[in-house]
């Protein structure tokens, strides 16, 4: 996946560069205003890519953390269950709440 990524970048670093070049050879305001509006393009969708990619990260963030606090809280709760604790049935409610609530959504989405 690196090497993938690497070339990539590399792929749109040169293509930036070759762009850059054809608009400075232009020889006309009209032919440099059509390679300024393809700098522009290529600039404007590597930003959109970048800002997907960072979205998706955070995304994986949120459903980890959200799987971690609700696997602790559980576990928490079975082990206060165990220990005979009176309120260990909601922490246990707690935990599986938002486990099942995503598995809800998940399903609603596929339909």
């Amino acid at each position: 996946a690196t090497k993938l990524q690497a070339k990539n970048t590399l792929s749109f670093t040169e293509t930036l560069s070759c762009v850059e070049e054809l608009l400075g050879k232009a020889d006309s305001p009209q032919e440099s205003l059509e390679w300024a509006k393809v700098r522009e393009e290529i600039l404007r969708q590597d930003e959109s890519v970048r800002e997907q990619n960072h979205q998706r990260v955070l995304e994986k963030i949120r459903l980890i953390y959200g799987i971690v606090f609700s696997a602790t809280v559980f576990l928490t709760g079975i082990v206060l269950f165990i220990c005979r604790y009176d309120n260990a049935v909601y922490l246990i409610a707690v935990g599986l709440l938002p486990l099942l609530s995503r598995r809800k959504k998940t399903e609603n989405n596929h339909e």
